[in-house]
């Protein structure tokens, strides 16, 4: 096969996927809410994330992949986690990582019940804490210093955004959100509002009541404000859970900064913001 031939697939290939994402587009209902430009970028942003690298040929693959956590690492982590807490993690291998600066790529809130809020790339979706420990690098945050009244409303705040768009035009527009919050509750229960929030908005915004006392910060990324996985290492956040996989070593490898390297390695020597019989939300209470 010549190389005109192979360049002659590759045209075709990317052909059919724009077609299909043109096709996906143009038939989207949302089309109400956003322009074509906008579900064209959401569609490929989606697509490209779910490409897996790999180590053979074909080199990539949409294919689901074994995780370095087991089930047991899961367990353990889910007992652990109270309402209110933040977590954050990494898949290895995806595509879209490239885009994302720092160690971890995806951030959630947990509430009640054992489930979590995330936006993931179907929007805004609550499900079990399971669904997001499932993967190959992972912390669970809590908050310092709060009340259990601030956990409530974190909890609440989390349980609001169900049902929203993922934003992939990645506005981290809080202030606006925060002052339309109960607009915004009375809309998503009759079914017409069609906000968007990305992961990292979503477990921020949810805090945001406490951005003050919490350290909750936008930092510059690509040319705009916007927070990533890694800024909650940064803010008034202790650690509870991590992964055996997060080590000192692999968190200077994959660019983790100095602040949450420090808390990793902290939390590794016993130096921790929380002890272990400290199991109920009511401790909190101040």
């Amino acid at each position: 096969m010549t190389f005109l031939h192979v360049a002659g697939y590759a045209a075709l290939l990317a052909l059919l996927v724009l077609g299909f994402l043109i096709y996906r587009a143009l038939m989207s209902p949302e089309l109400q809410y956003h322009t074509v430009w906008y579900k064209l970028k959401a569609k490929l942003f989606f697509w490209l994330g779910d490409i897996r690298r790999l180590d053979a040929f074909p080199f990539v693959t949409w294919a689901s992949h074994e995780h370095k956590l087991d089930l047991k690492d899961v367990r353990e982590a889910c007992r652990k986690i109270r309402p209110g807490d933040i977590g954050i993690h990494r898949d290895s291998g995806y595509l879209s990582n490239l885009g994302i600066p720092g160690g971890f790529k995806h951030a959630w809130v947990c509430i009640d019940n054992n489930e979590c809020v995330e936006a993931v790339s179907d929007g805004v979706v609550r499900r079990d804490n399971m669904y997001p420990l499932l993967t190959d690098y992972a912390i669970i945050l809590r908050p310092l210093k709060v009340t259990k009244a601030d956990i409530d409303k974190a909890v609440e705040r989390a349980k609001t955004l169900e049902g929203c768009e993922y934003d992939a035009n990645f506005n981290f527009d809080f202030e606006q959100t925060d002052a339309e919050l109960e607009r915004y509750t009375s809309n998503l229960k009759s079914g017409s509002f069609h906000g968007a929030f990305s992961c990292t908005e979503t477990a921020a915004f949810c805090w945001y009541h406490r951005k003050k006392e919490l350290g909750i910060f936008r930092s510059m990324q690509a040319g705009r404000e916007a927070i990533v996985a890694d800024d909650f290492l940064k803010m008034n956040f202790g650690i509870v859970w991590l992964s055996p996989t997060v080590t000192d070593e692999w968190a200077v490898k994959n660019g983790l900064h100095e602040e949450g390297r420090q808390k990793i390695k902290d939390f590794r020597m016993g130096r921790r913001d929380f002890s272990e019989a400290d199991s109920t939300i009511s401790d909190h209470d101040n």
